[in-house]
């Protein structure tokens, strides 16, 4: 989350709140090692009320813009909502079994994500991919300590999730504020924050970024789905069609494709230059994220050429704020290679990072202090958190990028749901 709040706040404030976000992780983490210990020990000082009580305001408030708002907002208003209202209950109940369900809950959400990033780890084989099989590992050590009931018959449960969520968070804030402590004069935070080799040379040599964002023109981010784009019927795999690849009757796997475009001169869309094998067999091979499959690639020239050539894409999200200056650096840079890998350079990838590029420093003129607060607030934030982080450790694919940049559209253009415009309403 404070990566793309980082991000999205610029350079000037980041220089300026780095050294105080620093400090503040530090406190973070300290604050959740206290309570973690305090969960060991039974919940002797946490009060665990108060925390289920503004757990149980926070669903409530949730809930109530939920029903003002609509599309996606609405259905994050009332995930959030629910959940919160759920663990909220199971606190204040006060009772034994009550805290039983919430190992149980708490357990398996660490159980299931550990199993996802070792299996991610394992296939893509990406760079630093034994650091996360080791976070994974540790994720499913620590779920299975919460299964366990020692040392205190599933009492301390709370204080010890709640303890673990804070240690790892200021660990991550303290590792992420000093990165950002080093920026330099002229330097953005794109070029801090993106992968060491996506552009193909050193941080050193990327030239002095200009912060200021532009508006005026029209960023369209287009997403072909691999439902949408298959050529026949597919087979209903909700999930899995969704995320990864549509399989039709014929065992044909379509991935689905993303392009970025600037009217009426810029446009990213990678392709491989000659087709990559597909097939079921062939399909995990080429998932690795390693030399060999790396291949030639080219970039398309213009959407009308692409769509006429294919066909429509068939969701579009349209920008009307965005760095314009920083993303055609990006593509001046990103473009001197035309290299394709599945995994880690592909047609997603390229449309994630140039967005994240065009909305560096976007809300810089809304981030004071209480900017900055209510942005590091905002639910859209911890989805879009969520999601670049299965991305990064996996592979970004169309259907990822597409609720990534729903999620960054959400934050940069929101639709106007507060607690204020719901009470105005009522």
């Amino acid at each position: 989350m404070l990566q793309i709040a980082f991000l999205l706040a610029g350079a000037a404030f980041v220089r300026k709140a780095a050294p105080f976000l620093l400090l503040a992780g530090v406190i973070w983490g300290g604050l959740g090692l206290s309570i973690f210990i305090d969960g060991l020990q039974g919940e002797r000082h946490f009060p665990l009320h108060v925390f289920g009580w503004l757990l149980f305001t926070d669903s409530m408030v949730s809930l109530a813009l939920g029903s003002a708002a609509t599309g996606t907002q609405r259905g994050v208003f009332y995930f959030k909502g629910g959940l919160f209202l759920l663990i909220a209950l199971l606190i204040l109940s006060g009772r034994h079994g009550g805290n039983l369900v919430l190992a149980v809950v708490f357990g398996m959400a660490y159980f299931i994500t550990g199993l996802f990033v070792i299996a991610s780890a394992v296939v893509v084989r990406f760079r630093h991919w034994r650091h996360s099989l080791l976070s994974g590992l540790l994720q499913i050590a620590f779920a299975l300590f919460l299964f366990l009931p020692y040392p205190t018959e599933h009492d301390g449960t709370v204080s010890q999730f709640i303890g673990m969520v804070l240690i790892t968070g200021g660990i991550r804030s303290v590792f992420l504020s000093a990165r950002m402590w080093r920026i330099k004069q002229g330097r953005s935070v794109f070029d801090i924050l993106a992968p060491q080799d996506l552009l193909g040379h050193s941080r050193e040599d990327i030239p002095a970024a200009i912060e200021a964002p532009l508006s005026g023109g029209t960023l369209i981010v287009h997403v072909w789905t691999p439902e949408g784009s298959a050529e026949n019927e597919t087979l209903p795999r909700p999930v899995i069609s969704r995320y990864i690849a549509a399989v039709d009757a014929n065992g044909v796997v379509s991935t689905g494709h993303a392009a970025l475009e600037l009217p009426p001169s810029l446009y990213i869309s990678l392709y491989p230059a000659a087709d990559i094998d597909r097939s079921p067999s062939e399909f995990f091979n080429t998932l690795k994220a390693v030399e060999s499959n790396t291949v030639p690639g080219k970039f398309q020239p213009d959407y009308p050429t692409e769509a006429r050539e294919w066909c429509e894409s068939d969701r579009k999200i349209t920008f009307n704020t965005f760095n314009e200056a920083s993303l055609l650096s990006f593509c001046q840079r990103y473009r001197q290679s035309e290299t394709y890998n599945l995994t880690w350079r592909n047609c997603s990838s390229s449309v994630a990072y140039a967005l994240e590029a065009a909305l560096d420093g976007v809300l810089q003129e809304r981030c004071s202090w209480g900017g900055f607060l209510r942005l590091f607030l905002t639910p859209e934030l911890w989805i879009a958190s969520q999601l670049r982080k299965r991305a990064t450790t996996m592979a970004w694919t169309p259907g990822l990028v597409l609720d990534y940049t729903r999620a960054l559209h959400a934050i940069v253009q929101p639709s106007g749901v507060s607690l204020l415009s719901f009470l105005k309403q009522r």
